[in-house]
This record gives C-alpha cells, structure tokens and sequence, in this order.
C-alpha cells in the first residue's frame, strides 16, 4: 500500500488510473474492484467514488487511456495508400489487442449502468479512432457521402474487431491461417464487394 499523505483532486485520479491499470495487467478484468484499486493508493473507497463518481466511471478513465494509446498507434501507421493503410491499421489493431490483452477486453465489456450516460469525452475518442478509418474510405470512395463513409468504416471494422476478438479467444480454427492473411482477406473483400477495384484481385 502506498504512504498516505495529502494528494490533489488530479494526483488521486492519476494515481487511481495507474494503480488499476497495473491491477488490470496482473489480475484481469475479474481480478479488479474499487477496494483493491484505493489499497493500492492508500485511500479508502469512498474517496475515489467522491473524485470519479462512481466505480464504473474509474473502470472508464482506464478505458479512455487504453483508446488514447490505440488511436496514437493507428495514427502512426504509414502506407503507400489507403488501401494499404487500412490493411496495416486493422494489423496493427489486433497487434495492440494482443499486446494490451486485458485493458482492450475492459473496453468491450465494460457496462456503464442506465444512471451513468458516457461522458462526451468517451464519445470523442470513439468517433476519433472511426475517423481514421474514414478519411481513408473518403479516398477510396471520393463520390460518397460522408454518412455512407460513417456506415462503411462501422462495417469494415466489425469485421476487424470480430476476427481479432476471436482470434483472442482462440476461436478463430483455423490454424493454416494467420491472423494478419485473414484481416487482410477481409478488408480487400469489403472494399471490393463496395465497389473499389484498383489494385485488388481475386485470385
């Protein structure tokens, strides 16, 4: 347990987020809980409750620096186009997600409960890691609309996120096939069946 000693408002929520980011790397998910995360800090629950407002609302900021660190690596993936780029971001996504094995499942799983809306912050994260996405389809697909490059990002990267939880789990059965030839087989399919030709074959 770490000495008590006075701390700001901004030091205790840092502290709590550290703290339970390295709980959630050597217990899990299922390892963690309010009491264990204010133990490790030297405070007592009810005062991280007064500071994030709830348990879940912790579990979220936890969440939030997971999305910050993957939409830092997508941004950085380098490519000769976009087709290309899209391909290398949807391997370097279930790169992280293997790398970061517990913070990327309490992403998905975590359950805000009806009294707790997400916070705008949460919402522009998201948004932030589609766009990536959708700048790249605006180059493939220049004579759609905006919205249909909105829907088209959602189901390209279902499809990403699908293989790669599997993948996770060990569910994918196919042992012949790797990961990343996969990913790549889908991506290409997607654009294809969407209308995008150049450079694409299907043999």
């Amino acid at each position: 347990m770490a000495r008590r000693k006075e701390h700001s408002h901004d030091e205790i929520r840092a502290m709590a987020i550290q703290a339970a980011t390295e709980l959630l790397i050597d217990q899990g998910v299922a390892g963690l809980s309010l009491r264990k995360v204010a133990s490790q800090i030297g405070y007592v629950p009810s005062t991280l409750i007064n500071i994030f407002g709830s348990y879940n609302y912790l579990l979220l900021a936890v969440s939030e620096a997971t999305l910050r660190a993957l939409h830092l690596r997508l941004a950085e993936v380098c490519a000769a186009d976009s087709l290309g780029k899209i391909i290398a971001m949807a391997w370097e996504y279930s790169q992280f997600a293997h790398e970061q094995r517990q913070a990327f499942k309490l992403v998905f799983e975590l359950q805000l409960l009806d009294s707790e809306p997400l916070p705008e912050s949460q919402g522009q994260l998201i948004a932030g890691l589609f766009t990536l996405i959708e700048c790249e389809l605006a180059q493939l697909f220049p004579e759609v609309t905006q919205a249909q490059h909105l829907s088209m990002s959602r189901v390209l990267w279902g499809g990403i996120h699908g293989l790669t939880s599997l993948s996770l789990d060990n569910k994918l059965f196919a042992e012949s096939l790797s990961l990343r030839d996969l990913l790549e087989s889908h991506v290409q399919a997607y654009l294809q069946g969407m209308g995008y030709q150049k450079e694409l074959s299907c043999c």
